[in-house]
């Protein structure tokens, strides 16, 4: 069986590891709740066994123990987690965001396609889940996701002036180290890799025996590997930077064969002028700025969320 394929994840940042906020202000005594409550979002309650199954299912392994000390931690953030996803989702009702049939089932067959036969009720009743619990709760997770998304929609302008400042402030991360383009044979013996190099130096071209000998997908376009530079292919291939342009390397052994490298090019550093960086810049504003819109709004939306947790549960 493949490995199950995760359930849509939300898309927040680093909420399951944000445990010192979890409560955020709010007196988890304030209100008692009956013992199978763990906590109660705006009269929306998140039971002890939900919790539990949740909690099995996305973080503990089945057949193996987590540690009694590391386990307290993982409850609260995943605790937190669920209460979060649950105040996006309230909201996401609220403004008539609605998950359709079709958006659903398409998210079930993507999930269950990985799993054969009588794999997926095989795996639910591991987990102690009825399938309506299951498909309520990734109804639930594909709403929460589909309000950050609706959040996360800067609608300020971005000038050319800003843009122009963030490329003067970070200057040096706009230099791009040389590079170099290569072709390359590569087969898996040895020997045959030293027959190969001497008919090179008698003149036979490098393409025909590329497309002839290479083991490489690459050996359709003569042994064009393209553009690359330096520590972005395996250590072997950073040899080339030594060499000329129009050299043959000799035979070089890596852990994927024996190789033959024939440096077409070699382009030297570069800055990238600001006309040419502009467009990505102004992206990554953009970015930066919807994620600190989005912080706020949901700062203020969990603000007003009155969310109370079982202060037995607090204390264990």
């Amino acid at each position: 069986m493949n490995p199950p394929r995760n359930e849509p994840s939300l898309l927040m940042l680093g909420f399951l590891f944000f445990v010192s906020a979890w409560i955020w202000g709010c007196d988890p005594r304030g209100g008692r709740l009956p013992e199978h409550v763990l906590a109660q979002i705006n009269r929306e309650e998140i039971t002890v066994g939900e919790f539990d199954r949740e909690l099995k299912d996305a973080i503990l392994e089945p057949g193996k123990e987590t540690k009694a000390e590391g386990l307290g931690n993982l409850k609260g953030a995943y605790l937190e987690q669920m209460i979060e996803r649950k105040i996006l989702a309230q909201e996401a009702r609220r403004l008539g965001i609605k998950v359709s049939p079709d958006e659903l089932n398409r998210a079930i067959y993507e999930i269950k396609k990985d799993y054969p036969d009588k794999g997926f009720d095989e795996l639910l009743s591991l987990k102690g889940m009825t399938l309506g619990e299951w498909q309520a709760r990734l109804e639930e997770k594909i709403l929460a996701e589909k309000m950050v998304r609706s959040a996360l929609q800067y609608q300020g302008e971005i000038g050319e002036g800003e843009a122009l400042q963030y490329y003067e402030a970070h200057r040096p991360s706009f230099v791009l180290g040389p590079k170099v383009r290569v072709r390359q044979i590569v087969v898996a013996d040895g020997e045959e890799a030293i027959q190969i190099l001497k008919r090179l130096r008698k003149g036979e071209g490098f393409e025909k025996l590329a497309m002839e000998r290479s083991l490489g997908p690459e050996k359709t376009k003569g042994g064009e590997l393209g553009y690359f530079s330096e520590g972005e292919r395996p250590a072997e291939f950073d040899q080339v930077f030594a060499m000329e342009a129009g050299a043959i390397s000799g035979v070089i052994k890596s852990p994927y064969g024996y190789h033959i490298f024939k440096l077409e090019e070699k382009v030297g550093s570069r800055e990238v002028p600001f006309k040419e960086a502009k467009e990505g810049i102004l992206q990554e504003l953009r970015k930066k700025k919807e994620e600190e819109e989005y912080q706020k709004w949901f700062k203020e939306l969990k603000r007003k969320a009155d969310v109370k947790i079982n202060s037995k549960w607090v204390r264990s």
